[in-house]
């Protein structure tokens, strides 16, 4: 059966959180940089393990950063490096087969967009937040975005499931957030990822897990 495969993006198809990416490496001259890069890892985990209100962790992790246009286009070149090991060939395969597929990221087309393109992403299969700027200044993000809150995805992985007229959805993520698309209705099926980051609240609910992509490409290919 012709699927629609939708992927989270940071700590799923890329082996880094994106946004912590782009901080540590704004703040890596700052004298209080460690600090900061900390506060914001710590605030990233909370909301992927579900203990935080998504959209209060990208506010207070905005505030944190400090970041500018020069800052971002520099991080979003070098995380074209960073992309999850066997990624794009277990992509390729499920292309092959006849599936689509989509990515959907709490994180910021600003930074993703370019990894994801190499992954062989089109940008009608990409959905992610984006930031809001003064001048050079990164000053907040898109809140009409569903993806800027909890729960946000379940909607937009629905409107793809629509898009692409598929029968079948199946959701790929490390966290919460990728856990409440299929809670609330919207993917047919989950497959939680700990490859690159494995959260226990996540492995407890997923009716799968993969801790590979080896093992994810079993359970989508067989």
């Amino acid at each position: 059966m012709s699927r629609l495969i939708v992927f989270d993006v940071d700590s799923t198809l890329l082996k880094v959180e994106s946004l912590d990416f782009a901080v540590e490496h704004a703040l890596s001259s700052a004298p209080d940089g460690a600090e900061r890069t900390a506060r914001l890892k710590a605030l990233t985990d909370q909301g992927m393990a579900g203990k935080l209100d998504f959209r209060a962790s990208l506010e207070q992790r905005l505030a944190i950063a400090g970041l500018t246009r020069p800052a971002v286009e520099t991080a979003r070149e070098s995380l074209r490096a960073h992309l999850t090991d066997g990624m794009a060939e277990l992509l390729e395969a499920l292309r092959a087969r006849g599936n689509d597929v989509a990515a959907v990221s709490g994180g910021f087309v600003d930074l993703v967009e370019p990894a994801l393109n190499d992954l062989g992403f089109a940008n009608g299969e990409i959905r992610a937040n984006r930031f809001v700027y003064d001048g050079d200044e990164v000053t907040g993000f898109d809140r009409q975005n569903p993806l800027s809150r909890s729960g946000g995805k379940a909607p937009v992985v629905a409107s793809l499931k629509t898009l692409f007229g598929k029968p079948l959805a199946i959701m790929v993520g490390d966290g919460m957030t990728d856990y409440e698309a299929f809670d609330k209705g919207a993917a047919d099926s989950f497959i939680g990822f700990g490859g690159v980051a494995a959260r226990e609240p996540v492995r407890a609910k997923a009716p799968a897990f993969a801790d590979s992509v080896a093992e994810l490409h079993a359970l989508l290919l067989g």
